[in-house]
């Protein structure tokens, strides 16, 4: 039994309308991934285009011809623009007023002139190649969720692919003025693949939507909103999850911090901790959690690490902060910070324990005059025999031994 065409295409403009409407208020739910209102134009282009494609098919009118395949050829560089969009954060707008006017200009020019097959045939090969694009822009972020975004490129392959064998029948029938629209096993195909598709890139685009929200809702729950770094319920869990010892943990505190607030503003104070935050985060590798626990209070957990590494990297950050200058209502300031280190054994880290003896250092770092690191294991605390490194000097053993109370 042949397909209904006229029922295929009123099927697509259905469903691309559905889509449309679908991502449009999945958009004003979250109002954070703008791809999906470039995906709701392109579709609804689409749908639009094919409208005025199947009026065409009633009047063989030119201009109509020409408007709908423009209307459909700006709707599918929408589509592209929204999985660049979707790659990148940026919408891609020269670009896709670069297909968008290319592609309409080599297929009305032909149309206009009452060349319709010629024009058919530019339509189906520019289709066919800003799909394909499209799927290769995909398959470029592949790595956010690969099989996700493997069967969505997949899908846009086989869209694109889809238009290819219509320009092929046209172009070996050699019919340029055609009397009517195109009707044949190609576009019988063209338009199944198509609708059968729309509903699976649609599908997927909202699933990979919907794990960006989830990771994003995860990411904000996890983070410090001030200085980007971990929150200490992210630490924990993070620790929780499988850091074993031997490990380091490094607890900072902003010296004075309180004065800060009240001479230079909170203004100021907020700088500090984004600027310790981020001399924190640039001196960590990716295997360290630098979190902010609380208020002047940050943590810097070092797996693999020994006492003198890990008060060799807290005394780098301690050096890094001071030498910075920041300006509140008080005129131009500098801000320095303690730190104290503890260290774990082999085997489950326990957390407790380490921000325990972490914070006896951190007292001893304070008591013995701030902007210093003293560590802590077992039962001895260490310190830094030299405060301030500004010469340069410095060596493993520059560690002295501290009596214990």
């Amino acid at each position: 039994m042949p397909l209904d065409y006229n029922s295929l295409l009123t099927a697509f403009v259905l469903s691309g309308c559905g889509l449309a409407i679908t991502f449009f208020v999945s958009w004003l739910v979250s109002r954070t991934e703008r791809f999906l209102i470039a995906w709701k134009i392109g579709v609804s282009f689409m749908a639009l285009g094919v409208l005025a494609y199947s009026w065409y098919g009633k009047t063989m009118s030119p201009a109509l011809g020409a408007a709908g395949y423009t209307i459909l050829l700006t709707g599918l560089a929408f589509v592209f623009g929204a999985g660049r969009e979707f790659r990148t954060g940026v919408l891609p707008w020269r670009g896709m007023v670069i297909i968008a006017v290319t592609s309409s200009t080599a297929m009305a020019v032909p149309m206009l002139a009452g060349y319709n097959g010629a024009s058919i045939v530019v339509l189906n090969i520019a289709a066919a190649v800003i799909l394909l694009v499209t799927a290769w822009d995909y398959w470029l972020g592949r790595a956010e969720a690969r099989l996700a975004i493997t069967l969505l490129t997949a899908l846009y392959v086989v869209t694109g692919l889809s238009f290819v064998p219509c320009a092929v029948v046209l172009l070996y029938a050699g019919e340029w003025h055609l009397s009517q629209i195109p009707s044949n096993w190609a576009e019988d195909l063209n338009i199944v693949v198509c609708l059968t598709t729309l509903a699976g890139i649609g599908a997927l685009s909202l699933a990979l939507n919907q794990a960006r929200l989830a990771r994003g809702h995860k990411r904000d729950a996890e983070t410090d909103p001030l200085t980007g770094l971990l929150n200490r319920r992210a630490l924990l869990s993070r620790i929780a999850e499988g850091i074993e010892g031997p490990a380091a943990l490094v607890i900072f505190d902003l010296d004075h911090f309180k004065i800060i607030n009240d001479v230079h503003g909170h203004l100021a104070g907020d700088e500090v901790l984004r600027t310790f935050g981020e001399i924190l985060g640039q001196s960590c590798r990716s295997q360290y959690l630098a979190a902010r626990l609380g208020g002047e209070e940050f943590a810097l957990m070092v797996p693999g690490a020994s006492p003198v590494t890990a008060t060799l990297l807290a005394d780098v950050v301690r050096m890094r902060l001071a030498k910075r200058r920041f300006t509140g209502n008080g005129g131009s300031f500098n801000s320095t910070v303690s730190a104290g280190v503890s260290c774990s054994g082999e085997g489950a880290i326990n957390f407790e324990t380490l921000l325990r003896d972490a914070d006896n250092a951190l007292y001893a770092a304070k008591r013995n005059g701030r902007d210093r690191v003293a560590v802590r294991s077992g039962k001895t605390e260490f310190s830094p025999h030299i405060r301030s490194l500004q010469d340069g000097q410095r060596r493993p053993n520059d560690l002295v031994r501290l009596k214990t109370g």
